[in-house]
């Protein structure tokens, strides 16, 4: 079985993820994204793994999780992490963001880890062996998991706070619409890319990352958030997908006075999210580079966020 890691809302091999974390003070975000935390609709109610494993990991194995052919494998992770999959944005843009989530036991941050392995009935493997689909087929059968081995009740509500809003900068996007969308296309002609989170291609290089057919929702639920450390807000009115690149400056957030990339230590999975740097700090910071590499900036505001409550989780049941 392939080992897969999510870096920034991209599904990576474990070696190529591995290399793109280290020593690197956002490695927090791993399992961290922002987007609204949707329920399941009336019609998906019924989707539900027809096979399903959960016992405590024996830490044999390093982090790891994704879709299988047939199923999902999540190994060595906490309960939390299968939260941020299920309650993450509808659209399946990415994973919902840690501080985004009231109500967490302390077990269920990460003081113990579990293994979860499972398959689908073969009733819905046509629908699963479909990328476009198999994201929201995979939120609403881990939702479906979490109501009936842990017992799961959760409830929405909105909290005004601090947040930036995405707008496109004076002389407009220095970006392009995709020039293919489909994932088959998009593999054959970046074998060592990763798939990225509602659709799209990853390519990492020296001085940054290339992305394909990547929307504006991915930008500003998955990417953005992690590293200017408040939720964002697409004021684009960019509807489409598109190829862009983004520097190393953007995809990496900044660090305190005084420390490296290559010497600051990770912190834990369920550790805070970091400060919102302001505007100057550190160089050149997210509010220099975006501007400069997209076309696009962050303008400081207000907005309502949409928090998940959990209101009662149990440990799951093993078998």
């Amino acid at each position: 079985m392939r080992k897969l890691s999510y870096f920034r809302g991209v599904l990576w091999p474990a070696t190529t993820a591995t290399l793109l974390c280290a020593g690197m003070v956002g490695v927090a975000q791993v399992f961290v994204a922002s987007g609204s935390a949707g329920g399941t609709s009336a019609d998906e109610k019924h989707l539900a793994f027809e096979v399903l494993s959960i016992r405590r990991s024996n830490g044999a194995s390093g982090p790891q999780f994704g879709a299988t052919p047939d199923g999902f494998h999540a190994i060595n992770l906490p309960m939390f992490a299968i939260f941020q999959m299920a309650y993450g944005p509808a659209n399946g843009s990415g994973l919902l963001r840690g501080d985004r989530i009231v109500g967490v036991p302390d077990w269920l941050k990460g003081v113990e880890h579990y293994d979860v392995v499972a398959k689908v009935d073969e009733a819905d493997l046509a629908g699963w062996q479909r990328p476009e689909v198999r994201q929201t087929m995979l939120r609403t059968m881990l939702q479906t998991m979490l109501a009936e081995r842990c017992k799961v009740v959760v409830h929405h509500e909105s909290k005004e706070m601090s947040v930036y809003d995405l707008v496109v900068a004076k002389g407009g996007p220095k970006f392009k619409q995709a020039e293919t969308v489909d994932a088959v296309e998009l593999k054959e002609k970046h074998a060592n890319g990763g798939r990225v989170t509602g659709g799209g291609m990853a390519v990492m290089g020296s001085s940054g990352t290339q992305f394909y057919g990547v929307s504006m929702a991915w930008l500003t639920q998955t990417m953005l958030p992690g590293v200017a450390g408040k939720p964002v807000v697409d004021k684009t009115g960019l509807t489409g997908r598109y190829d862009l690149a983004l520097p190393s400056s953007v995809l990496l957030p900044p660090l305190p006075p005084g420390a490296s990339q290559a010497s600051e230590a990770p912190p834990p999975l369920n550790a805070p999210p970091p400060l919102a740097p302001e505007e100057g700090e550190l160089g050149e910071s997210i509010f220099t580079a975006l501007p400069e590499a997209l076309g696009l900036r962050l303008v400081p505001a207000k907005g309502q966020v949409e928090m998940l409550v959990i209101d009662h989780v149990e440990r799951p049941t093993e078998n």
